[in-house]
C-alpha cells in the first residue's frame, strides 16, 4: 500500500521533543528529532496510520530507494583539480604507443613497410623489363642460314604492316621472294620501300639485287573483304607466278563494329574465314605443283572463347564483336584441321599457330578513354611482345626443317600445343567445310 509508512521513521527537526508523545510507555525520540507527520500514538503506543500520496511519482521520487549512480574512473593526472574525477561525459584519454613516446603506430609502421616493399618491387619489376627488352638476346629461328630459303615464293597476306610485315622482313633476310598480299596498294608500296631500305642499312643488298642472297619482294592487291578481288588475284597469281611454296594466311580484322563485307558476310567472319578459305582452294593447285609446299594460318589463343553458331553464321540476330572475333578464329583452326585431312599424301602440309599478344595496329577498333591510353602503353611496351618477336613461329612454320612433314598441329612460340575438344569435333569441322564452299560459291 502506498501509503503505509514504516515504525519510527524519523525527519531532523530543529526542536525538541514532540508533545503528542505522552504516558509511561511513551519513548520519545532524541532531543532534535520527531516523528514522521502523521503518524499517531493509542494510550501511549506509537501506531502507523496510512497516508496515500496524491501521486504515485511524488511517493517513489521521495521515499523509493535510488538506484547508485556509476560514474566513470578516469586517471587522476587527467582531473580537471585536485582531488577531484573527472565527469562521465568526458572523452577517455589517448592510449600510449606501444612502440613509445614519440615513436610511429604499429598501423603506421606496417603502412610504411608495405609501401616500401611496393617500391622496390616496382623498381625490380622496371629494371627487368628494360634488361629484356633492350639487353636481352633477339629470337631468331632461321638457323643463321641466310641462304635458308633462297629460291622459293612466299605470299603473305596482310603484309604491310604489324605481323604480316614483321614476317616479311624475316623471310626476306633468309632470301625468300616475298608477295605482299595487301587491300591498299599504296601503303603496301610504302611498306615494301621501308623494308628494302631497312635491309640496305642492315648491309644487306636490298631485295631484287643480283649481288647477295637477299630475297625479292612484289606487291599484289588483295582484297579478302571481297570474293571478287580475291578471285581476281589468284588467277593474276596463276598466270604470272611459275610457283608457290609457302602461302601464308596473315591477314585479319579485329572486333570492328557490325558491318558487312561487299558479298554480304560479316566483317570478322567473311575477312579471317571466308577469304583466306576461298584464297587457299583457288590456289592448292599450284600448291601441289610446287610440292613440297607449306601453308600456314595465323589463328589467336582468343577461339577459346568462340562457338561456331550453324544457324547465325552471320550474325544477323546478335552481334557481339569479341565473340565473332573469337569464332573467325576458331574457324581458322577447324579449316586447318580439315584441310591437312584433304592434303594427306600430297606433300603439302598445314598448320596454325597462335603468336601471342603483340603490339600492334590490329586493335585499333578498340576505344580506348584519353585518360588510360598512357597507362595501356605503358602495360602493352612492357608486356606485349614486339611484332618481330611475334612473328617468330610464322617464320619458323615456314622455313624451318623441323617441321618438314608436320602438318594439322597447332603451335604456339615455336613449339606444338594441345587444342581444346571444340576445336577438334570432326562433325563440326566438315560441316563448316561444307558450308563455307556454298557462301564462297565454289559449290553452288
Amino acid at each position: 500500500m502506498y501509503g503505509i509508512c514504516k515504525l519510527k521513521i524519523f525527519i531532523r527537526h530543529s526542536h525538541g521533543v514532540d508533545p503528542r508523545y505522552s504516558g509511561a510507555c511513551a519513548h520519545p525520540p532524541r532531543s532534535g528529532w520527531r516523528p514522521l507527520h502523521g503518524l499517531t500514538t493509542t494510550q501511549g503506543t506509537l501506531l502507523p496510520q496510512p497516508i496515500r500520496c496524491p501521486r504515485k511519482e511524488n511517493y517513489k521520487s521521495q521515499y523509493a530507494p535510488r538506484r547508485p549512480v556509476r560514474r566513470r574512473k578516469a586517471a587522476p593526472q587527467n582531473s580537471s583539480r585536485a582531488g577531484g574525477s573527472l565527469s562521465p561525459w568526458r572523452a577517455r584519454p589517448l592510449r600510449k604507443s606501444r612502440t613509445g613516446a614519440g615513436g610511429p603506430s604499429a598501423p603506421a609502421a606496417m603502412a610504411l613497410v608495405a609501401t616500401v616493399a611496393a617500391l622496390l618491387a616496382a623498381l625490380g619489376g622496371a629494371l627487368w623489363l628494360a634488361a629484356r627488352r633492350f639487353v636481352g638476346p633477339s629470337v631468331r629461328h632461321g638457323g643463321g642460314d641466310s641462304g635458308l630459303m633462297h629460291g622459293k615464293t612466299v605470299l603473305i597476306t596482310g603484309a604491310n604492316s604489324g605481323l604480316g610485315r614483321a614476317t616479311a622482313a624475316e623471310l626476306l633476310r633468309l632470301g625468300a621472294r616475298v608477295i605482299m598480299g595487301c587491300r591498299d596498294r599504296a601503303r603496301a608500296e610504302e611498306a615494301a620501300g621501308q623494308l628494302r631500305r631497312e635491309l640496305r642499312q642492315a648491309g644487306g643488298p636490298g631485295p631484287g639485287s643480283d649481288a647477295g642472297e637477299a630475297g625479292e619482294l612484289v606487291v599484289r592487291e588483295l582484297d579478302l573483304a571481297s570474293l571478287r578481288s580475291v578471285r581476281a588475284f589468284c588467277q593474276e597469281m596463276l598466270q604470272e607466278e611459275p610457283r608457290l611454296d609457302v602461302l601464308i594466311n596473315n591477314a585479319g580484322i579485329f572486333q570492328c563494329p557490325y558491318m558487312k563485307t561487299e558479298d554480304g558476310f560479316e566483317m570478322q567472319f567473311g575477312v579471317n574465314h571466308l577469304g583466306h578459305f576461298l584464297l587457299t582452294n583457288l590456289l592448292l593447285g599450284l600448291l601441289k605443283s610446287s610440292a613440297p609446299s607449306r601453308i600456314v594460318v595465323v589463328s589467336s589463343k582468343l577461339y577459346k572463347y568462340g562457338d561456331i553458331n550453324f544457324e547465325d553464321l552471320n550474325s544477323e540476330q546478335s552481334y557481339n564483336k569479341s565473340f565473332c572475333y573469337s569464332r573467325s578464329k576458331l574457324a581458322n583452326i577447324l579449316f586447318t584441321r580439315e584441310l591437312a585431312r584433304r592434303l594427306e599424301g600430297t606433300n603439302v602440309t598445314v598448320n596454325v599457330l597462335h603468336p601471342g599478344i603483340v603490339r600492334t595496329n590490329l586493335g585499333r577498333h578498340i576505344h580506348i578513354p584519353l585518360l588510360v591510353k598512357p597507362l595501356f602503353n605503358l602495360v602493352s611496351w612492357a608486356f606485349f611482345k614486339t611484332p618481330v618477336e611475334g612473328a617468330q613461329t610464322s617464320v619458323y612454320l615456314a622455313s624451318s626443317p623441323e617441321v618438314e612433314g608436320v602438318s594439322g598441329k597447332y603451335f604456339g612460340d615455336c613449339k606444338e600445343e594441345a587444342l581444346l575438344p571444340k576445336a577438334m569435333d570432326e562433325s563440326v569441322t566438315r560441316k563448316l567445310w561444307d558450308i563455307s564452299e556454298v557462301m564462297v560459291g565454289i559449290l553452288k
